[in-house]
């Protein structure tokens, strides 16, 4: 019957004692719990975390700073055992059952007589939140959900059922997740009336990996399933990284709000290890734009296609198909991957992909965004507008070589742009400076500019 779920039994524990063997993190976590209903807690490790300590000087637990021994457990009406030894875990566990006192393992959950769960609790209400050992993120996510429908106070003449319940379409992949979890966090902290939900899909970009984006029809791949979503309802807005945006978007699906910036640049990637590219294996890039750029830095060098999201090709990298990857900073840098990062192509010699570390949020025509007051991020939106419009003059999608990076200072905005002639197989590079009012029509101008030069007019 271990398939059925647990059933909430509540119980008094304020003339029970606790015993905790253990003083780690996660020792810290359950004793703070337990602080609020056992009678009695004793803790026993040989070190224990700094939380540990001051509960116990505060006189709210008793801790001893030594090793178990067996006849800690006398008088223990529940014990958790939470030490980073296995075998001493699995001691434990065993005296407990001989002495027949409910015990809990905080590293195996086949070896506990309860659960300890997620506890949400507001005055006289507790709410216990358990999946069992087979989902705690799921288990987490639901408590702290729970626990913030608690704390908000509901506006003026409403009621709690009747705040705003928002949801954020995003793709699957961890990237797509923190990025939108990034919007969820602004929207909630803002509006303390809002509830933002995280609807998540595999776009048909994420599942066709065996071909390049240019073979099997391009960026709108990764925004198709999200597009729908919204249209029929079942999403309130979309989190993009905003290069990955087609450069025509659906006049009933508008871009709503820019983030501010991450790190436009893109970086070099090498295997664990790995000092410095050594050129016996290919750079792994999908960009026709990386490629015709790194090119002059790594004379020789072999390039070869790399596709699925960043930890999957960071995988591939490390398993050695690959001598080196290239990615953008910003995807890295939000993944908690910065250590990652070999080296650095500055603009004026990698020129980034247009609207690189900016997110774009869509949403639908006509409706009210008004929580999103604060996001918006003035700058992003006209260097994006810049460089979107040079790319879409050329006509550049994602398999051609086009590149655009602006900076926006105050009143004044410097793009720096390269166009590539297909018929000609030639690039070359450009600088336009301008009205930063004036980023759509900057844009079409030095693409103009480009495109007349590589022409010889």
């Amino acid at each position: 019957m271990k398939n059925k779920a647990l059933f909430p039994m509540f119980v008094d524990l304020s003339e029970k004692r606790a015993v905790v063997i253990g003083g780690g993190k996660i020792a810290a976590r359950r004793v703070h719990t337990l602080l609020d209903f056992a009678g009695e807690i004793f803790v026993v490790a040989p070190e224990a975390d700094e939380t540990l300590v001051k509960l116990a000087e505060d006189g709210l637990i008793t801790y001893e700073r030594r090793p178990y021994e067996p006849g800690d457990l006398d008088g223990a009406d529940l014990v958790l055992a939470a030490t980073d030894n296995i075998s001493l875990n699995d001691k434990i566990y065993a005296e407990c059952k001989r002495r027949k006192i409910t015990v809990n393992v905080a590293s195996d959950k086949e070896k506990c007589d309860f659960h300890f769960p997620g506890i949400v609790k507001k005055d006289s209400v507790v709410i216990g939140v358990n999946a069992g050992g087979n989902d705690h993120w799921g288990a987490k996510e639901m408590r702290q959900k729970l626990q913030r429908y608690l704390d908000n106070e509901p506006l003026e003449g409403t009621t709690y059922m009747e705040k705003k319940v928002i949801t954020i379409g995003s793709r699957e992949s961890k990237l797509a997740v923190i990025q939108s979890e990034m919007v969820r966090e602004f929207i909630e902290k803002n509006n303390p009336g809002c509830e933002v939900n995280i609807l998540t899909m595999k776009t048909t970009g994420d599942i066709i990996l065996d071909r390049t984006l240019d073979e099997v029809g391009g960026k709108g791949l990764f925004v198709k399933e999200l597009d729908k979503a919204l249209i029929d309802g079942r999403s309130d807005l979309s989190v993009h990284s905003m290069k990955d945006l087609p450069m025509e978007v659906p006049a009933e699906l508008p871009i709503i709000a820019c983030s501010k910036r991450e790190d436009p640049r893109d970086v070099l990637i090498l295997p664990k290890g790995e000092t410095e590219y050594r050129g016996d294996k290919p750079i792994g890039s999908s960009s026709a734009r990386r490629t015709l750029q790194i090119a002059k830095i790594f004379p020789g060098a072999e390039f070869k296609s790399v596709r699925g999201n960043v930890i999957t090709r960071l995988l591939k990298l490390d398993e050695g198909e690959y001598g080196a990857l290239v990615l953008a900073a910003a995807g890295v840098k939000r993944l908690g991957l910065e250590d990652r990062i070999s080296r650095y192509f500055e603009p004026d010699e990698v020129i980034p992909a247009a609207c690189q570390g900016i997110l774009a949020v869509q949403g639908r025509e006509g409706e009210d965004y008004s929580y999103l007051d604060g996001y918006r991020d003035e700058s992003s939106a006209l260097a994006a507008a810049a460089e979107r419009a040079f790319v879409s003059y050329l006509d550049g999608g994602c398999s051609s070589p086009v590149a655009a990076y602006a900076e926006v200072d105050r009143d004044k905005i410097v793009l720096r742009g390269l166009y590539y002639d297909e018929a000609t197989g030639k690039h070359c590079v450009g600088v336009k400076e301008g009205a930063a009012a004036d980023a759509k029509a900057l844009g079409e101008a030095l693409a103009e500019e480009l495109k007349n030069k590589m022409r010889g007019e």
